[in-house]
């Protein structure tokens, strides 16, 4: 009989749990219906974290879908703000520019390092921002621009400097997102192709914080999550 009741709580506590995720995604997708990709992103990352926890595959397959749409969307948000390329005044205020703007994108250039660049995102988030951050690790006067991870692995990538080539120059918003893009790649190339199950999804879900908003590494960490099962 004990082993009965232990197995009656077990399942009860499975239930409730599932009551939590399913309660979590349905407050998420009612977001993303009102336009509030803040808030269903947050949600999904909460309920990925639980189904990671819970190693239930599969449902953390189905948060990926809605977490991609709402960062996806936060993305085009950014890109129609100010655009701002490159950080030559020595004086300079992140802070500051993060402060007069609910939306836009930035590439910070040295003497700014990857730190900062990541200090800079997590303001955003914490202030509910629609703002995209690039670290490029030379000056701004350079004629290739290297960009570097601020966080996840270490990656890197050479992109051309904004404004170089033949006119007519390309439009600074085009230039953020093809550069993020490029940084995404360079962080995909890198996965381990030896890994499977639960650790190639760590390795994906690693490089994804390389570029957060990247479409073919949430693709591929769905796909490995449901082949995990």
């Amino acid at each position: 009989m004990a082993a009965v009741i232990r197995g009656r709580r077990y399942n009860h506590r499975m239930s409730t749990a599932t009551e939590k995720l399913d309660d979590n995604m349905e407050r998420a997708s009612r977001a993303l219906g009102d336009m509030d990709y803040l808030t269903c992103e947050a949600l999904c990352l909460e309920a990925l974290a639980e189904a990671r926890r819970r190693r239930s595959f599969k449902y953390y397959a189905r948060v990926l879908m809605p977490l991609q749409e709402a960062k996806r969307q936060r993305r085009m948000i950014a890109s129609q703000g100010e655009v701002r390329l490159g950080t030559s005044d020595g004086g300079f205020d992140p802070d500051a520019w993060l402060a007069d703007r609910q939306a836009g994108c930035i590439v910070l250039t040295r003497p700014f390092t990857a730190e900062d660049a990541k200090a800079l995102v997590r303001g955003a988030r914490e202030q509910k921002k629609f703002i995209e951050v690039l670290f490029a690790d030379n000056a701004p006067d350079s004629a290739k621009w290297t960009l570097r991870s601020y966080d996840g692995p270490a990656v890197s990538c050479q992109v051309p400097a904004p404004g170089s080539g033949r006119p007519p120059a390309q439009d600074p918003a085009q230039w953020f997102l093809d550069a993020t893009e490029r940084l995404g790649d360079a962080a995909l190339s890198g996965v381990d192709e030896t890994l499977t199950g639960e650790a190639l999804i760590l390795d994906l879900e690693a490089r994804l914080r390389v570029f957060p908003d990247h479409e073919l590494l949430h693709q591929r960490l769905a796909e490995a999550a449901r082949g995990a099962g």
